[in-house]
């Protein structure tokens, strides 16, 4: 939906990733890493971006850390259409990184852009440790908030791997299908 609105997907993962952590700082080598982009792309929409006031940057020895401009009129808006558009995987992720114990956690199942407009339950899987009272208290304080089921799995780690390696059915669909890794990262899968 945003690459409709916005002509750069660089741009929007830009958009994306710097308003949806408004607190945090990062350098043009790191998201050019983290998007899979060009430095000098990443670079002149880092630019366009800071000359419109959305974002701001600061020289720390030799690195130029950008970052949300909290002060901008821009701002406010801008995050509203981010939350709007990314809001359910983003809030989950916040969610279940409070819960110790989490090695990955994903939702499966809805294309990316179906989870912010489908209002059908999320189906997550969680593997791990985690402890069982609070994750359960953290998904339904979720379901609460987003106002949608959340069907949780959640295997442990030796479980997870014996599954996977085992050709699983159920587990060989999932991981073939359409993620959001939330906590950890897909290499973990």
């Amino acid at each position: 939906m945003l690459e409709r609105l916005f002509s750069s997907q660089t741009r929007v993962g830009l958009l994306v990733r710097l308003l949806g952590r408004p607190e945090e700082r990062f350098y043009i080598r790191e998201l050019a890493r983290q998007l899979k982009r060009d430095s000098s792309g990443i670079k002149r929409e880092l630019d366009n971006l800071e000359k419109a006031g959305v974002l701001q940057s600061v020289k720390v020895g030799n690195l130029r850390y950008y970052s949300a401009n909290l002060q901008s009129p821009l701002y406010p808006e801008l995050k509203a259409i981010m939350d709007k558009t990314r809001a359910v995987p983003g809030t989950i992720a916040a969610a279940l990184r409070t819960v110790e114990g989490i090695v990955v956690a994903f939702l499966y199942g809805a294309k990316p852009d179906a989870l912010a407009t489908d209002a059908g339950p999320l189906d997550l899987i969680v593997v791990g440790a985690p402890e069982m009272n609070a994750l359960n208290q953290t998904v339904a304080g979720l379901e609460e908030r987003l106002g949608r089921e959340i069907n949780l799995l959640v295997f442990d780690g030796a479980e997870f791997s014996r599954r996977r390696e085992e050709g699983d059915p159920f587990l060989t669909e999932v991981l073939q299908g359409n993620r959001v890794v939330l906590v950890g990262s897909d290499d973990a899968l």
